[in-house]
């Protein structure tokens, strides 16, 4: 038996069939066998064993809390599946078959993940869609997965079977002593950090009088804007990329986070959205974002935390957009950090689990919102991986979306270009698929923008050095 954390009991407790809780990658493989979807399809189907978290089931303890329960039975044809894309294959048919499923609840008699494998695509391409339970794995610890399980050489004997993935990291010992020395150790780092807790929940709200004393936005105090419709069930997606040469070149340029870049392209988007649907935003959107709270530069480890961070004025030019975006950013680090990662993260996972319990008792309509959507950005590798001996060409990561939320864009770098994965309420956004050109035209925006006001900056010093 092993207990889900707060922010993982969160996602099991608060799931309905209009916010279903899983995530969901698309790999692209370009096979040179037209046997590639059948022969991966047999291979996977001979891997009956599964390792943690794909070997459990949830239960509900007596206190209605839910636990892991490890399964000595799988049965792999309840997991894999292969598919024939629809008549044509093309892009619009795929992105359509993978939304469908990507809407439906998994069953949660059995291990909450499956892999569909998908063929018949145009071009002779083959489609892995894995969807796996936000419970059991978020996106880093999926890009982890990914990274040992995905060949560097073209190799068929190297089994793409990622529920055999063995990550001693994640090894612990099953019993009882041990469990409930684990459990008192959290307590009390818990009741140690309350002081750290309430002193930066005092200074977030002081905000409300002082406006000038913190750039945390306040819970709850977020524009309600046409991405906060309450979503149903039908999903719908759109993907993209951009070049991450592009992005390391501003980042270099002017000293901003790849995160703080992605931040203030997806922002200008967001906006040009709104204002093609008549629906301008008067506030800066607040968007959740996974926030690296590491202590210090030589911790190998991450140590990430969802943070309310406020983005650009509508108006904002786009390096004015950057540079808002990098002082909220960076303030927002500063301070968690000269509280507490540990209490920030709290208070993140209190304020996240709150939203959740709003949409379960459906009162988001009700009360403001917290947030406008969510933004994640994922490292993946660098280089070209294989799969079952077959180049992969994209990986796209698609994600949940929060009770009063429609809208959720998470990117996963991989192979020199970041790839846009979008998720949306059909019913509400179901033409999300333009946000993807909105994103380019944002990057070249901003590449357009650092020139000239680079170039205003040499004239400027030229006229002086003149006169």
């Amino acid at each position: 038996m092993a207990r889900l954390s707060l922010i993982d009991a969160s996602f099991v407790l608060f799931e309905s069939a209009h916010t279903p809780m899983h995530v969901g990658g698309l790999l692209m493989v370009e096979p040179d066998n037209h046997n590639f979807a059948t022969e991966l399809f047999q291979h996977l189907l001979q891997c009956h064993i599964a390792n943690p978290p794909f070997n459990r089931i949830l239960k509900v303890g007596a206190g209605g809390w839910p636990y892991w329960k490890t399964t000595s039975t799988l049965n792999i044809e309840q997991h894999v599946f292969l598919h024939q894309a629809p008549q044509h294959g093309d892009e619009l048919a795929l992105q359509r078959m993978l939304a469908q499923l990507h809407s439906q609840l998994m069953d949660r008699r059995k291990p909450l993940w499956e892999c569909h494998i998908i063929d018949g695509i145009k071009g002779g391409q083959v489609a892995v869609y894995i969807k796996i339970h936000h419970a059991c794995a978020d996106g880093m610890k999926l890009s982890a997965m990914m990274d040992q399980l995905l060949s560097k050489v073209p190799d068929t004997s190297i089994s793409p079977a990622f529920w055999q993935f063995n990550n001693p990291r994640r090894a612990r010992q099953n019993n009882t002593l041990k469990q409930a020395y684990d459990f008192g150790s959290a307590l009390y780092h818990q009741i140690v950090e309350l002081p750290n807790l309430a002193k930066l929940t005092g200074k977030l709200f002081s905000r409300a009088f002082y406006p000038t004393i913190s750039r945390m936005p306040i819970p709850f105090t977020a524009e309600k804007t046409f991405f906060n419709q309450r979503p149903i069930s039908d999903r719908v997606i759109a993907q993209g990329n951009l070049p991450i040469s592009s992005i390391k070149r501003i980042s270099k340029f002017t000293g901003a986070s790849v995160n703080e870049v992605v931040l203030a392209v997806c922002d200008a988007a967001l906006h040009q959205y709104l204002i093609d649907h008549k629906r301008p935003s008067d506030k800066p959107l607040v968007a959740i974002m996974p926030v690296n709270m590491k202590a210090d530069a030589n911790d190998k480890d991450n140590h990430f935390s969802p943070a309310l961070i406020e983005l650009g004025k509508r108006q904002n030019q786009p390096t004015e957009r950057l540079k808002e975006i990098m002082i909220s950013s960076r303030q927002i680090k500063h301070e968690a950090k000269a509280f507490s990662p540990t209490a920030f993260m709290n208070l993140s996972v209190a304020t996240n689990a709150l939203m959740l319990l709003i949409g379960k008792l459906k009162l988001d309509n009700r009360l403001p919102t917290i947030s406008n959507l969510v933004i994640s950005n994922v490292p993946g590798p660098r280089e070209t991986r294989y799969l079952f001996g077959a180049p992969i060409r994209s990986i796209t990561p698609y994600s949940v979306l929060l009770p009063d939320q429609s809208l959720n864009i998470t990117l996963f770098s991989y192979d020199q270009m970041l790839h846009v994965g979008i998720t949306a309420c059909d019913r509400a956004l179901g033409d999300i698929e333009l946000l993807v050109p909105y994103i380019s035209k944002a990057l070249t925006a901003l590449e357009l923008d650092l020139l000239t006001v680079t170039l205003e900056k040499v004239e400027a010093q030229l006229e002086q050095q003149h006169h």
